[in-house]
């Protein structure tokens, strides 16, 4: 196989590329300049928003649009006074709704993508595959008023692992979301 026989982009195919991968390296960047700034001072650290994280598909992320994320992080609200612990399970863009609209310092976000530990103590990895294996779990047993959970897999075993989740976390008399495909309601 000679170089012309090699297969070449077309001119506005490779234009889409280089454009694709500008835009994810300036992500990176942004991203990287957050991390710096929650590292020196969390507290102080202006108002996240989805803009610095990029949706992972490998994750099975997609991120909610603002209305979506508004609902959500306003019956979270509505539905606790101070004090109250809420969970955000996989649902990373809720909580960051929530976070930015809400003076609450007990909401917290569980997620898989080390990338919201931006988030320091209010993040939780976790992985749905070991539903109650999370750092402090015996300290947030029982304890969450209100718990939106999405799992991120539209799939029988993923939603029941969530809920087991739920169920762990979940205080006496809490209210729990769930957000999951149409596909799903049956089970849910």
């Amino acid at each position: 196989m000679d170089s012309d026989d090699a297969p070449a982009l077309s001119a506005d195919t490779l234009a889409l590329l280089q454009s694709f991968l500008s835009e994810k390296q300036e992500a990176e960047e942004r991203f990287a300049q957050l991390q710096e700034a929650a590292d020196a001072d969390f507290q102080n650290t202006k108002k996240i928003d989805m803009s610095y994280f990029q949706e992972d598909w490998q994750l099975s992320q997609f991120w909610y649009d603002d209305a979506t994320s508004d609902f959500i992080a306003d019956r979270a609200f509505a539905n606790t006074q101070d004090g109250d612990h809420i969970a955000f399970i996989s649902s990373p863009t809720a909580y960051v709704t929530f976070r930015n609209k809400y003076e609450r310092s007990n909401a917290f976000v569980f997620e898989f993508d080390q990338r919201f530990d931006v988030f320091r103590d209010q993040f939780v990895h976790y992985d749905f595959n070991h539903p109650v294996e999370f750092a402090r779990a015996q300290d947030m047993k029982h304890k969450f008023k209100f718990i939106v959970a999405d799992p991120p897999f539209l799939n029988e075993d993923c939603l029941a692992q969530t809920m087991e989740t739920v169920k762990f976390l979940a205080a006496e008399g809490a209210k729990v979301m769930i957000d999951t495909g149409a596909v799903m309601e049956d089970l849910a």
